[in-house]
């Protein structure tokens, strides 16, 4: 049961993004015998701190998946809060075919500010998603290896408790030596620091100016009103 497995993410820019795993099987008598087995199919990703998930967003796929998520689920911490090991997502896929593209919705989190002016953005490097199969113990799986390294992590011991392990998947990319895929996104500069609590309180200033400046017209106005009325 040769399975082989491409990711890729897309758009190439931007906060949001969506990182895209196609599994297709050289054997069309794949989903019987993963039936027959009964295993599952699931997908590890390792994401660093740059990168996140919606817990909540990832609700919407359940046609395609459920999921353990471990790791900080706040959506609003910048990278300098977050704990530096990232975090881990487990997927196990409901719906299998022939093929199947298995969509996952990233999100890349502010990035530290940066203390050269010629460093405009920050990378960071996702690893290629781990397809394996998770069998009862009794199962047997031809053409198969037992996975014998640590995957996945001890994060998710509990929910694959009593299952034993299988790889069967080979990778295809088109770069066959990338092991990784890389995001970047935009980040702030040390010497745009000044300008920028500059143009903050500036703006802070002038909307607290306007916000006095409507409610003084508009108490001179209800005031005026309100003689015109005595005044009838």
């Amino acid at each position: 049961m040769l399975l082989n497995v491409s990711s890729s993410i897309e758009p190439l820019h931007g906060f949001h993004r969506t990182i895209t795993t196609s599994i297709a099987s050289e054997n069309d008598d794949w989903i019987q015998s993963l039936e027959e087995s009964q295993c599952l199919v699931r997908l590890y990703y390792k994401l660093p701190v740059l990168v996140f998930v919606d817990p909540y967003e990832l609700v919407n796929y359940q046609h395609l998946y459920t999921f353990h998520h471990h790791g900080n689920a706040n959506l609003e911490l910048p990278v300098a809060a977050m704990d530096s090991n990232g975090t881990s997502l487990l997927l196990t896929l409901t719906s299998v075919g022939p093929h199947v593209d298995v969509t996952v919705p990233i999100h890349l989190r502010y990035g530290e500010i940066s203390h050269s002016n010629s460093e405009a953005h920050h990378t960071a490097e996702i690893a290629w998603p781990h397809l394996f199969l998770s069998c009862s113990s009794s199962v047997q799986i031809p053409n198969a290896s037992l996975i014998s390294y640590d995957l996945p992590p001890e994060e998710f011991a509990s929910s694959l408790a009593g299952y034993s392990l299988y790889v069967t998947s080979e990778s295809f990319r088109a770069d066959p030596d990338a092991q990784f895929m890389t995001v970047a996104v935009p980040v702030g500069q040390l010497g745009d620091l000044a300008q920028v609590r500059l143009g903050t309180v500036l703006t802070i200033v002038v909307m607290f100016l306007y916000v006095a400046y409507i409610s003084y017209t508009t108490a001179r106005r209800l005031g005026k009103r309100v003689k015109l009325v005595k005044g009838e």
